[in-house]
């Protein structure tokens, strides 16, 4: 048995607004991990996103904690990771670490079963002679996923429900996350974490989560 006093702010009071996707793409920059030019580069730049072409060298996925959005290419990428499933394992790996993050896996090829179902962790998949309407629409879907406060928390709350943690905590965890946007402060959210009876794992995670995607949506530099 538990009590609470006074009732729980709702999620609904945080991220209602429509997004303004003029602003929201001057300020989100887009990782694109590939061992080749990204093709698309120019024609985006003109439609006003900011892509930032990280190379195939990733050798760690903290490398990609400050972007919100991730483009990986398949093949030719992450193999110092020493999986032969190379960028299919990579996007598994940042979707371990950043939940929340809006992950797009860019392939020119069919692959094998284990790549493909490795690739299930992405929201979305691309193909490399997609037309740019298609990328324009994809990157526009995860912007107004990624600055959405609501929307991103969402992300990261079903992750830690299907990792195994407590809908209580889960529940205070929230309340945490709805305070430290309303109060424009990621320390709620961090704090919570260190007090709560969870693991060490889970509390990285968190914490991670509030340094990186909390500090982002608590800045000024949204606009939120």
């Amino acid at each position: 048995m538990f009590f609470t006093f006074g009732d729980p702010d709702r999620l609904s009071s945080i991220g209602q607004e429509a997004t303004d996707l003029t602003d929201a793409k001057s300020k989100i920059e887009i990782a694109v991990i590939d061992d080749n030019p990204f093709a698309p580069r120019e024609a985006l730049l003109i439609h006003k996103f900011r892509i930032v072409e990280l190379g195939p060298d990733i050798r760690s996925v903290d490398q990609v904690s400050t972007y919100s959005i991730i483009i990986c290419d398949v093949s030719g990428v992450g193999k110092a990771f020493g999986s032969q499933l190379e960028g299919a394992h990579l996007v598994t790996e940042i979707r371990k670490a950043f939940p929340d993050k809006y992950l797009m896996a860019y392939t020119g090829m069919t692959y094998s079963l284990a790549i493909t179902n490795a690739l299930t962790t992405a929201d979305k998949r691309m193909e490399k002679d997609a037309s740019i309407e298609a990328w324009v629409q994809t990157l526009e879907v995860g912007i107004s996923e990624v600055v959405n406060p609501r929307n991103r928390w969402i992300r990261f709350r079903r992750a830690l429900l299907e990792r195994g943690v407590e809908l209580f905590d889960v529940l205070k965890l929230e309340q945490a996350f709805i305070k430290s946007v309303q109060n424009r402060n990621q320390s709620y959210l961090e704090n919570k974490a260190r007090s709560l009876g969870i693991s060490e794992d889970f509390k990285d995670l968190i914490i991670k989560f509030s340094a990186n995607a909390v500090a982002a949506l608590v800045g000024k530099s949204l606009g939120i």
